[in-house]
């Protein structure tokens, strides 16, 4: 699947020389939890990083054709995984070191509980369409 590409986004021809320092790249906005693209190969991998600030957050939803890996890089939170109030639903702490793993199809989101911002990579495997959950509304590719 083709990605877009966002101005200042790395791409395969500007990978020099391959290492990215992540804390330069965080950028936290009072308005919104702000997305910063890092890295995409145009077809099955992209790198972003979110930024939450206390009570921001990135609302649940699913992915039916891509997985993900966060890497908290900074702060914490609160990592919320399946349907919001469902059954079977988890709410589980992490921190900065913490590494969570969402397979394809599985409803997931973050939210800053903390006192302090919170970044994380958002690694996924490729930028399909994803349907939020509150509202059930489906949204385009991002990335």
């Amino acid at each position: 699947m083709d990605q877009i590409i966002l101005p200042g986004m790395v791409t395969p021809e500007t990978l020099l020389p391959g290492v990215v320092h992540p804390l330069e790249h965080i950028q936290y906005q009072r308005e919104y939890a702000n997305v910063v693209p890092l890295y995409s190969d145009r077809r099955d991998l992209l790198v972003v990083i979110w930024c939450l600030l206390p009570g921001q957050e990135n609302e649940s939803h699913m992915h039916p054709e891509s997985a993900h890996a966060f890497v908290i890089l900074e702060g914490e939170g609160t990592y919320l995984k399946g349907q919001p109030g469902a059954e079977g639903s988890l709410d589980t702490r992490v921190e900065a070191g913490d590494i969570v793993m969402i397979p394809r199809g599985q409803v997931h989101g973050i939210r800053n509980t903390g006192t302090t911002p919170m970044a994380y990579f958002a690694i996924t495997t490729t930028a399909g369409p994803y349907k939020r959950i509150i509202d059930g509304v489906d949204i385009p590719p991002h990335g």
